[in-house]
Order: structure tokens, then C-alpha cells, then sequence
């Protein structure tokens, strides 16, 4: 029980850290007599650049040290987004709307190689709207939800050098869109995803 609490204070404290990577222009020019030309950004990067959100299925990578002072880090990726969609079987009763139309977030989650084990849930995914509100993962799982579902309650572990990739369920009022994917775990800065026009 007090690995699991740790695991999960270390997400929340993770989550959201600032992105580490190494690659090869990271390293110093060779010396040519030439100035050194600055790669190309990708257009994921110029995106975001312009806009503050990723596009969806980039991901944003973040690293920590965990409660036990291991290394904890990993990659955190909004996939796709589906509105509406026909992969539910619930019935209206089931959404927080009058009149409910359903929509489908498939995300996943990457422990770095050297990282501890990454506690994963839908609690820190939440859609945003233009008129500046957001709506939480409602945490809805079982029979009538697409599958794969992301984990729910106390959520899942993802060990050193595995992804877990699932599906969660959102309800909305007929006639909203959200234009953002959110992912804010508590005390971090939130990261976002432009979600597709209609």
C-alpha cells in the first residue's frame, strides 16, 4: 500500500516535469569554419510553438525524481479524439447531459527505461472548452465502454520500459466541442492537445 501512495504522489509530482531528451543535435557542432545551421523544427514543435498545444498522437515527454529519489520519467501522449462516436453502449442516464452525445480520448503513457514504475489513471485528463470551462474524465468503466479503457480509481502501474495505452469515455451536451485535450495531474502545469474541429 505505501509503494502504491509513493508511486502515486511521484506521478503527481512527475507528470508534468520539464521534458528531457538526448539526441543528436544536442551536441556541440564539429568545428568547420562553417556557422552551425539549427535543425528544422518538427511540425509538431512549430505547432505548439504557435499555438501552446501539441497536435494529437505527439507526445510530451517530462522526467522527476521519484519519493524514493529514483529517476521517474516518461512520455505522456493524447492519441486521437472521437466526437461522436458509436463505439458506447450506454444509455443516456448514464451522462451528466440532457442530451448526451458521446466522445471516446484514447491516450497512453511510457515509463522511460531507467525510470520506476508510473502510476497511471483517468483522473488527470480533463477536455477544455472555448468558453474557457473543462470537463474531467468521468471515470466511467465496465460493460457498454470501448475497450481498451484507461484505468480508472486507483489506476495502474507501468513499469520501466512499457506503455499502457487505453480509451476513456466523456459525455457532453449535444452541440458542445471541446478545443483542447488536457492532461494536469495536481500541482503541475497542465499540458495541452488541440482537439479536432468537427
Amino acid at each position: 500500500m505505501h509503494a502504491r501512495r509513493a508511486a502515486c504522489a511521484a506521478l503527481l509530482i512527475a507528470a508534468t516535469a520539464t521534458a528531457c531528451s538526448s539526441s543528436s543535435h544536442d551536441k556541440a557542432p564539429a568545428a568547420t569554419g562553417q556557422p552551425a545551421k539549427a535543425p528544422a523544427p518538427s511540425a509538431a514543435a512549430t505547432h505548439k510553438a504557435n499555438t501552446g498545444q501539441l497536435k494529437l498522437g505527439a507526445g510530451h515527454h517530462w522526467t522527476d525524481t521519484d519519493t524514493d529519489g529514483s529517476h521517474i520519467g516518461g512520455t505522456t501522449t493524447a492519441i486521437s479524439y472521437t466526437q461522436p462516436t458509436t463505439e458506447v453502449d450506454l444509455p443516456n442516464e448514464a451522462a451528466d447531459f440532457k442530451n448526451p452525445v458521446w466522445a471516446i480520448l484514447e491516450v497512453k503513457v511510457c515509463a522511460d527505461q531507467d525510470s520506476s514504475s508510473v502510476l497511471v489513471a483517468q483522473d488527470p485528463w480533463a477536455l477544455g472548452f472555448p468558453d474557457d470551462t473543462r470537463l474531467q474524465a468521468p471515470s466511467l468503466n465496465g460493460s457498454g465502454v470501448p475497450k481498451p479503457e484507461y484505468p480508472t480509481g486507483d489506476g495502474a502501474l507501468v513499469k520501466a520500459g512499457t506503455c499502457l495505452r487505453g480509451k476513456i469515455t466523456f459525455s457532453l451536451e449535444k452541440g458542445t466541442r471541446p478545443n483542447q485535450i488536457i492532461y494536469a495531474p495536481e500541482g503541475k502545469d497542465p499540458v495541452e492537445w488541440a482537439a479536432p474541429k468537427a
